[in-house]
């Protein structure tokens, strides 16, 4: 079963957060997020899968998910998860037909959004307050 947890290092403050834009190119991907006080900026320096999936299409995962009933009651606290036991990335090793296996689950959740992203290194989090 998954586990997912609160991932941020202790940075990012609580808030209400909504999916700004998504920049993927050579340099990474970049997702920005933003609230009522903060802009958080997550770099990626390598993805090795994204997914992004309006919150209403992805009804079974919050029925589902008891790691994260609390932060959806109000979409209020920190938006990033680290998924442990990822299906998604047992997806993603069956896919590669097993050469690629050392890689993490990171989730980000707002009010309208759910963004998957499996890579081989944690983000950089930069914050900016208003």
């Amino acid at each position: 079963m998954e586990k997912w947890m609160n991932y941020d290092g202790g940075k990012i403050p609580l808030g209400n957060y909504e999916l700004i834009e998504t920049i993927q190119n050579c340099d990474g991907t970049t997702i920005k997020l933003q609230s009522e006080l903060h802009n958080i900026i997550l770099e990626f320096k390598f993805v090795d899968s994204i997914r992004i999936t309006d919150e209403g299409r992805r009804i079974k995962t919050y029925n589902e998910i008891p790691d994260i009933q609390k932060y959806r009651e109000n979409f209020y606290g920190v938006p990033l998860f680290k998924v442990e036991n990822s299906e998604y990335c047992k997806w993603l090793v069956q896919e590669s037909v097993g050469i690629y296996t050392e890689f993490q689950h990171y989730v980000i959740i707002t009010m309208n959004d759910i963004v998957d992203v499996i890579s081989d290194m944690p983000p950089k989090i930069l914050i900016k307050k208003f």
